[in-house]
């Protein structure tokens, strides 16, 4: 447990440090805390969704207890606009919460890379798609209730989510290797562990 504190401290002290070299044992406690601490406010956020989509149920079923319309004949069932969940209001907290865990983890992926003799730029892979998917996302809100249809550009936008997952394991497995045996051009090696 103390080489968790160990690493929280020396990440958090050294946020806008962007030099020098960091080891796993360094790295790797205090990426995780991150994303386990982000992964829990997205929970909360679903929460919130699940609760507003359990309300607007039971005042459908109240306002209708005879049920939904039954399907136009050879028509797949249509879930009642009614019921659909408002989700246009999470854009910018999601948005924020994702800003917020890049610059945590910013400086902590440059001298991880740095470890590795590589340049921080490629902690900067993902960046592109995660800056589509903030652009797009309010949109994407949109058409999952069905408010819009996408345009041509939007489909091809949308497209290129999937490659997010794909530079993210590329930069993982890149974090995840063995620094360099002694110094290399980002400075000495990092101190064996306390």
């Amino acid at each position: 447990m103390s080489g968790l504190f160990v690493s929280i401290r020396h990440n958090l002290g050294g946020l806008l440090r962007f030099s020098g070299r960091d080891a796993r044992r360094t790295f790797w406690p205090y990426a995780i805390l991150l994303f386990l601490l982000s992964t829990a406010a997205y929970m909360v956020l679903g929460i919130f969704i699940a609760a507003d989509m359990v309300a607007k149920i039971e005042r459908y079923v109240i306002a209708h207890p005879e049920g939904p319309k039954p399907p136009a004949p050879g028509q797949p069932p249509q879930i009642p606009p009614e019921l659909m969940p408002d989700i246009s209001g999470l854009a910018m907290p999601i948005m924020a919460m994702q800003i917020v865990f890049l610059l945590l983890l910013a400086a902590a992926v440059a001298r991880r890379l740095h470890d590795r003799d590589r340049t921080g730029l490629w902690g900067l892979m993902p960046l592109p798609f995660i800056a589509i998917g903030m652009v797009n996302m309010q949109t994407a809100f949109a058409f999952a209730t069905g408010a819009l249809a996408p345009t041509p550009l939007q489909s091809i936008l949308f497209a290129t989510a999937p490659f997010i997952w794909v530079v993210l394991i590329a930069l993982i497995v890149m974090l995840a290797g063995e620094g360099t045996k002694g110094p290399n051009r980002f400075g000495p090696e990092p101190p064996p562990a306390p």
